[in-house]
Formats: C-alpha cells, sequence, structure tokens
C-alpha cells in the first residue's frame, strides 16, 4: 500500500500534464482550421475584393449589381433595391440620397460613405 501511494502523485501528475498538452495542442489546431475555413464572422461578400481594395469607387449611377454588392453591408436584394429607386427617381443627385433606398440607413451608409460618389449633375442629365 505504502508504494502505491508513493507512486500515486507522480502517475497523477503526469497524467495531468498529459491531459494539458493534449488540450493546449488540440486547441491550437481547431482555431487554426476556424480561422482558415470557416471562421464565423466571414461571410462571402466579406472575401470578395472592396473598391477601396482595389483604389476604385462606385459612382452609384453607373454601377451594376455585381459592383454594388462589392460594398460592405450591400447583398443582392439590396443592390436590387438600389438599382429599383436608380431607375424609378432618375440618377442619384448625392450619394447621401442612398438613405432614402428601403434598407439603407444612417449606419449603413456611414459604412459606405467611403466607397461611393455621384458624379456631376451635369454629367447625369439628359440635356
Amino acid at each position: 500500500m505504502q508504494k502505491f501511494r508513493s507512486l500515486l502523485y507522480p502517475i497523477l501528475t503526469f497524467c495531468f500534464l498529459l491531459a494539458m498538452v493534449g488540450f493546449f495542442l488540440g486547441r491550437k489546431s481547431v482555431d487554426g482550421v476556424l480561422l482558415t475555413t470557416q471562421h464565423p464572422l466571414q461571410t462571402e461578400a466579406q472575401s470578395r475584393s472592396l473598391p477601396a481594395d482595389l483604389g476604385e469607387k462606385i459612382e452609384l449611377n453607373r454601377a451594376t449589381l455585381e459592383e454594388l454588392m462589392l460594398l460592405p453591408g450591400i447583398g443582392e436584394v439590396r443592390a436590387r433595391s438600389i438599382l429599383e429607386y436608380r431607375e424609378a427617381n432618375g440618377p442619384f443627385r448625392e450619394a447621401a440620397e442612398l438613405m432614402n433606398v428601403s434598407g439603407i440607413g444612417q449606419g449603413t451608409f456611414a459604412k459606405l460613405r467611403e466607397y461611393v460618389y455621384v458624379e456631376d449633375n451635369d454629367e447625369n442629365s439628359d440635356h
């Protein structure tokens, strides 16, 4: 019994250390997988290049559906809403007019402001 007690603490210590090593090694590999392939916050739109990455801005009156979908917070539904608004109301006179589009409020516009612009009104008129 004395011999068993003298071996008990080293065996328990060894098992504890082995469990800790396994825990930390397993945790490290799981984090790596999540960060490289399945990060929960990364969406398809975020993985595409944004105009600012290219040193460009999107001109709202010429933008296509695909270009609008590159903007942060703009998916296919909001991009279509922007195109429908532009078709119904004519060309945008200023970028802030985006807030008149259904689903785009001040918060969304604040994220978009640096990525969009509107050319002078003279170029957008039919005359």
